[in-house]
Order: structure tokens, then C-alpha cells, then sequence
């Protein structure tokens, strides 16, 4: 698949937003979790203990992620 430079960069800028929002604003994310759980599938969701440690652990895979996708594609 042939990306342009603009995908490349925008796919690889967009994992590290996303690592940034999830190490950043973990409680926001679970809250609006919360939220899209109880519209959209009409189930409770309650985070547990650790909620925000794991969403957090996440946001650094999608770091991780975002400097292989640079490292890679650029």
C-alpha cells in the first residue's frame, strides 16, 4: 500500500495524540467510556480499581507505536 507523506505523517501523528490524551486525561476517557457505554449498548459500566494506571499503561503503547510508524514510513 502507497501511502502520500501527508497519511504517513498523519498516521503516525495520530498514535501519538492519542498516546499523549491517554497518559494526560485518563479519567476524561473513562468517563466518556461511561458515557458510551450506557447510550450505546444500555449497560453500566463502573471502572475498577487501576482503571486509569491501565489506560495510561495504554497511552505509552500507542508512543511506542507512533515512533515505529515515524521510524518506519518516514
Amino acid at each position: 500500500m502507497d501511502l502520500t507523506r501527508t497519511e504517513r505523517r498523519l498516521l503516525w501523528t495520530g498514535a501519538a495524540l492519542a498516546g499523549v490524551v491517554h497518559l494526560l486525561v485518563p479519567g476524561l476517557l473513562l468517563s466518556l467510556a461511561r458515557l458510551g457505554y450506557r447510550w450505546v449498548l444500555a449497560v453500566e459500566f463502573t471502572p475498577q480499581e487501576g482503571s486509569r494506571r491501565r489506560v495510561r499503561l495504554l497511552g505509552v503503547g500507542f508512543l511506542a507505536v507512533a515512533a515505529a510508524l515515524k521510524r518506519l514510513l518516514e
